[in-house]
Formats: structure tokens, C-alpha cells, sequence
């Protein structure tokens, strides 16, 4: 039980980065440049490298191209998720985990 709890706050953590939920969900769809990110996501430059570079630092997203997450707008290949990320993506399709995630542990709350 204790690991799920760990992954539930360990998902709850990344979830609290703006714009990582609709980052995954673009890519979700397909392999994207930095460009067409900013773009779909609506986020200045560094909201994008931002974005891009905590989801990178949980091994969730790769790309083919030279560069670095320190400096994501210099990748110009297209950026897709991996293994991890469409483990990432499948879980955030659950309803009942988002149920867990925003579950209040409080018992008073029912009374």
C-alpha cells in the first residue's frame, strides 16, 4: 500500500507543474517540435522549458535530436513520450485515480 501512496504523491507532485497534464496530452496524440508545443500549449518560451524540463527530469518524454532540457528550445527534433510517460498517460486517463488524487483524507469532511 505503501507504493501506491508514493506513486499517488509522486504523480500528485508533478501534477502540481502548470501545463505538464496538457503537455502529456499532446504528445499523447503525437511526437511534437518545442514549436509546435508553445504553439498548442499557448505558453511563452520559458513556460515551455519549463514545462518540458520536469517532465524530462521524471523520464517521461525523449528525443532523437542534440540539445538539452537545460535549454529545450535549442531540440529541434520532435520530442515523443517514453515508456514511462504512456504509463504516466494511461493512469491519468482513470478517473479513479484522479479520485484518489484529490481524495481528502480528512473523516470529519463526511460528517
Amino acid at each position: 500500500m505503501t507504493d501506491r501512496a508514493d506513486d499517488l504523491s509522486a504523480l500528485r507532485r508533478l501534477l502540481n507543474h502548470r501545463g505538464v497534464v496538457e503537455l502529456l496530452d499532446l504528445l499523447a496524440d503525437r511526437p511534437r517540435t518545442v514549436r509546435d508545443l508553445r504553439t498548442a500549449l499557448g505558453l511563452r518560451r520559458p513556460g515551455v522549458s519549463r514545462v518540458l524540463r520536469v517532465v524530462a527530469a521524471h523520464g517521461l518524454v525523449r528525443t532523437e535530436g542534440p540539445g538539452s532540457w537545460d535549454d529545450a528550445l535549442s531540440i529541434t527534433t520532435p520530442i515523443e513520450l517514453t515508456e514511462t510517460g504512456w504509463r504516466t498517460v494511461e493512469l491519468l486517463s482513470s478517473f479513479t485515480v484522479w479520485e484518489s488524487l484529490y481524495q481528502h483524507s480528512d473523516p470529519t469532511r463526511d460528517l
